[in-house]
């Protein structure tokens, strides 16, 4: 009991002493409380808290939830920022992926589709938290949105929201409608979920043109400001990022996820870039 105490009290110190817990650190521009997290004063979730705790104990049976890197402090004003962002995962790559953005120190933005978060790919989840990266709902299963029921909308988005709370401990203040389908009941629906739609400034069109010098090169064409549009399901895709990462780099971009980028998106809004 005095070990729980001690680590209970710890936690609650930490979060306290953070602006924000989240899927993915936001930007610093935004007030803490828009961006929800155990360790927000006004947005506090006990039951959070609660399964962090108790997978932090030792001999627990069950997965030990992640915690998110503390937030950076970016400038996107006056850095070269890009936003890369996955789709439709996670697959059976997207550790690659992973592995790949480590190598670059890069962060990215992953918007997932509920039914992929499965026993075998939740570790993907749990290692994106975990590294800094953003978590995004893309729905349960890339319906299109718009021709949805306001109830079947929010059914998609729930399930996905359950399921990645359940396996990695964050709730997501993002969402990516599927096939960019959206309109005003789905936009109503995202902001009483308190969803900001992230559509894209540069799609690199991976899942048609399955060729890595097309990928990466529709990729290289980003400014800065924008939102890149790519899938982490595609072997053509994971080919082309080492090529892509080489020339951002050398362009002089710094790679932030999409809240690190647009400071503290407005649930229900539609953003394509900064």
């Amino acid at each position: 009991m005095r070990r729980l105490s001690v680590l209970l009290s710890l936690l609650v110190l930490a979060g306290c002493g953070r602006a924000a817990t989240s899927a993915m650190p936001a930007g610093p521009a935004g007030p803490a409380a828009a961006r929800p997290g155990y360790g927000v004063a006004d947005r506090f979730d006990p039951g959070m808290l609660r399964m962090r705790l108790i997978g932090a104990q030792p001999g627990w049976p069950g997965p030990r939830l992640p915690l998110a890197p503390p937030p950076r402090k970016l400038d996107c004003g006056r850095l070269k920022c890009v936003a890369l962002t996955f789709d439709d995962g996670p697959g059976e790559a997207t550790d690659k992926v992973l592995d790949l953005l480590a190598a670059h120190h890069a962060r990215a933005t992953f918007f997932v589709l509920g039914q992929m978060v499965t026993d075998k790919s939740r570790d993907f989840v749990r290692r994106m938290v975990a590294e800094g990266h953003e978590v995004g709902n893309h729905s349960w299963d890339h319906a299109a949105l718009a021709g949805l029921s306001a109830d079947a909308v929010r059914r998609e988005l729930d399930r996905t929201q359950d399921v990645v709370r359940r396996v990695a401990g964050v709730r997501m203040t993002l969402m990516r409608p599927p096939y960019g389908s959206t309109n005003h009941e789905v936009e109503n629906v995202a902001r009483q979920e308190g969803l900001a739609q992230i559509l894209w400034a540069v799609d690199t069109l991976d899942w048609r043109d399955r060729d890595p010098a097309i990928v990466a090169k529709r990729c290289c064409s980003a400014k800065p400001g924008d939102i890149v549009l790519m899938h982490d399901i595609h072997p053509t895709t994971i080919a082309a990022l080492p090529r892509l990462l080489d020339e951002l780099d050398r362009k002089g971009f710094t790679y932030v996820t999409v809240s690190e980028l647009l400071g503290s998106p407005a649930p229900g809004k539609q953003y394509f870039n900064r």
